[in-house]
C-alpha cells in the first residue's frame, strides 16, 4: 500500500523500529560503560589507600599517580612519548598472539557446540575429554604445548584456544540446548529440519549465551597471550614483565600492567555494545525492549 507522500505504509514503522533499536543499544552501552567506569574509579582509589598505607618499598609498588606519570611526563627513564612507543609496540605483539588463538577458539567452540547439540552422540564421546581437558592447570599444559610443538605461532594459537574454547563451548551449548519446545514443535508443524529449528530458534536463543562468553573470552585471549610470552618468549607485554624484572625496572612493570588492563576493558566495553546492537536486532528477545 503506497501514502499520498509516495511511502509505503510500512515505512514509518521500519524506521521507528530502527530508531527504537538504536535507542535501546544506546542505553545498554549507556549503563554497561558508566558501570565500568564506575569500577575503575573504585579500583584505583583502593589501590591507591593499599599503596599509601602499606610498608612496602616505593621502589617495588607504584601507585596510580606513578604510572600517569610513566605516561605523560619525561624522567630518567626516558621521554614520555618513548614510554608511549615501547608500550603500544610490545601491545601490537600481544593483539596479535591474542588473536591467533581468539580466531581459532571462538569457531571452533561454535562448531563444536552446534555438533554437540545437533548429535548427542558426538558430546557422549568428546564432552568428558574436554572436560577433563579442563581440570589441568593452564600451567602444567603450555609447557607440553611448547615441547610438543615448538616456540612459535603454533603454541600460541593452541594456549589462547585452550583459554577462549571452554567457556564458550559450555555456554554456547547451554544456550542451544535452551530453546523452549513449543518453539521447536512449531517449527517442526511447519514442515521445519533439524537445521531450521537450529537456524531459527537455536542460534538466536544462544545469542545471549554466546556473547557472555565472548565478554570473557576477549579479554581471557590476552591473557593467554600473555602467559606464552611470559613463560616461552621476551616479546610483547607477557615477555616485557620478566625482561623488565631482570633490569629492576618496576616503573615499566606497573605501567604495562595498567595498559593491558586498560585495553581489556576497552574490548570488553567494545563487545558489550555489539551485544546490545546484535541481540536488540536478533536476540531471543528482539523487539520486545524496543518496543517492536
Amino acid at each position: 500500500m503506497t501514502t499520498a507522500a509516495g511511502t509505503t505504509a510500512r515505512g514509518p514503522v521500519v524506521s521507528a523500529s530502527a530508531r527504537a533499536a538504536i535507542a535501546y543499544t544506546a542505553r545498554r552501552t549507556g549503563v554497561t560503560v558508566g558501570t565500568i567506569l564506575l569500577s575503575l574509579l573504585v579500583l584505583v582509589v583502593l589501590w591507591q589507600i593499599a599503596i599509601s598505607t602499606s610498608n612496602i618499598s616505593s621502589f617495588i609498588t607504584k601507585g596510580p599517580l606513578d604510572v600517569w606519570k610513566y605516561f605523560t611526563q619525561d624522567g630518567d627513564g626516558g621521554t614520555a612519548a618513548s614510554h608511549q612507543r615501547t608500550l603500544f609496540r610490545l601491545l601490537g605483539v600481544t593483539l596479535q598472539d591474542a588473536s591467533i588463538g581468539f580466531l581459532v577458539g571462538v569457531p571452533l567452540s561454535a562448531l563444536i557446540a552446534v555438533l554437540f547439540t545437533m548429535f548427542r552422540p558426538i558430546e557422549f564421546m568428546f564432552m568428558p575429554i574436554a572436560m577433563l581437558l579442563r581440570t589441568v592447570p593452564l600451567l602444567a599444559m603450555a609447557p607440553v604445548i611448547y615441547i610438543i610443538f615448538g616456540n612459535g605461532a603454533v603454541t600460541a594459537a593452541l594456549i589462547g584456544t585452550v583459554v577462549v574454547l571452554f567457556p564458550l563451548l559450555v555456554n554456547i551449548t547451554v544456550g542451544l540446548r535452551s530453546v523452549s519446545q513449543q518453539s521447536v514443535d512449531l517449527v517442526r508443524v511447519y514442515g521445519g529440519s533439524r537445521f531450521t529449528v537450529l537456524r531459527k530458534v537455536a542460534v538466536p536463543t544462544a545469542l545471549p549465551h554466546f556473547f557472555a562468553s565472548m565478554r570473557i573470552a576477549v579479554p581471557g585471549a590476552i591473557t593467554g597471550a600473555m602467559l606464552y610470552e611470559y613463560l616461552f618468549t621476551s616479546a610483547g607485554l607477557g615477555g616485557t614483565v620478566v625482561t623488565a624484572k631482570a633490569a629492576f625496572d618496576y616503573q615499566l612493570i606497573w605501567a604495562s600492567t595498567v595498559f593491558v588492563t586498560v585495553v581489556s576493558v576497552v574490548f570488553y566495553t567494545i563487545t558489550a555494545i555489539i551485544e546490545a546492537a546484535v541481540l536488540s536486532e536478533w536476540g531471543p528477545d528482539a523487539g520486545k525492549s524496543t518496543g517492536r
